[in-house]
């Protein structure tokens, strides 16, 4: 099948001396798992899901209806303002 004897492992250099982990995609970052900016990058997407998230729960409370009362305190009640009386 052709080829030679290398194979591409290391141009030349002996067996076992290029660490092969340089080489390695994983999810966890492999040997550089901790970023540059993590903390940064970190606070930031934080804040992003914030700042979707807020809104999505403000306009659930705002549309939340129920039609039977309920057998047990749910925590919603405190901020749903459809919900009518909150005595249980």
């Amino acid at each position: 099948m052709g080829g030679g004897d290398n194979h591409g492992h290391g141009h030349g250099e002996p067996h076992g001396a290029e660490d092969f982990r340089l080489k390695v995609w994983s999810f966890t970052g492999g040997p550089n798992c901790r970023p540059k900016y993590w903390r940064r990058n970190t606070a930031i997407a934080m804040f992003g899901i914030f700042l979707v998230c807020i809104p999505i729960a403000m306009k659930s409370a705002e549309l939340e209806q129920r039609p039977h009362h309920p057998v047990r305190p749910i925590p919603s009640q405190l901020w749903c303002k459809n919900f009518g009386t909150k005595d249980y």
